[in-house]
């Protein structure tokens, strides 16, 4: 009778250094096998899209946590890394707790329709991320970089953003958000 070794569990799809240690996660990212993706390590054969890197920021935090502004639009895939410091919301009916270390969490009105689940994540829709960037107060202009290709690249429309926008009337930054989403989007009529 053949005796079976100890039973090896498979892998996640998104490695921390609680699965291998980190030098070894690191060691594999030089030889070309896995790659970093927010704090976690991931397979070079799985795809580095939306729902990767939302669990990959968000697989610690309560399942009430939403990502956004600079974060969502990581998420979403308009910048190349994550932001440094991670930006989340919760539902101010929620109550929520369990953010993500290192996160800035912010308790706001959102309603359903402004958030996409992804792979058991929740995240600020593309319309709710480019409003939230516009509103921003950021001289360096990059978050209307980041909100402008939002739009582009999930094809937005301008006017659901506004509507958005109008529905959260008393949101700090709306009308700066109104205009600079005009001037973004006609820059002659802007």
């Amino acid at each position: 009778m053949r005796q079976a070794g100890p039973v090896r569990r498979p892998l996640p799809r998104l490695l921390s250094p609680r699965d291998l240690p980190e030098a070894e996660l690191r060691a594999a990212v030089l030889d070309g096998e896995l790659y970093a993706l927010g704090d976690r390590w991931s397979s070079v054969a799985d795809p580095d899209d939306a729902e990767a890197r939302a669990r990959s920021v968000l697989s610690e935090s309560s399942s009430r946590t939403i990502a956004a502004r600079r974060t969502a639009a990581w998420i979403w895939g308009a910048c190349a890394a994550p932001p440094h410091d991670l930006q989340c919301l919760v539902s101010s009916s929620a109550r929520s707790r369990g953010a993500p270390s290192g996160s800035r969490v912010s308790e706001v009105r959102i309603d359903d329709d402004e958030v996409v689940h992804l792979g058991g994540a929740l995240v600020t829709s593309p319309a709710r991320t480019v409003l939230d960037l516009l509103r921003l107060d950021d001289v360096s202009g990059r978050s209307e970089q980041l909100a402008l290709r939002v739009l582009s690249e999930h094809e937005v429309e301008p006017r659901t953003v506004l509507s958005l926008s109008r529905r959260h009337s008393s949101a700090v930054g709306r009308a700066r958000a109104q205009a600079l989403l005009r001037a973004l989007v006609d820059p002659v009529l802007g």
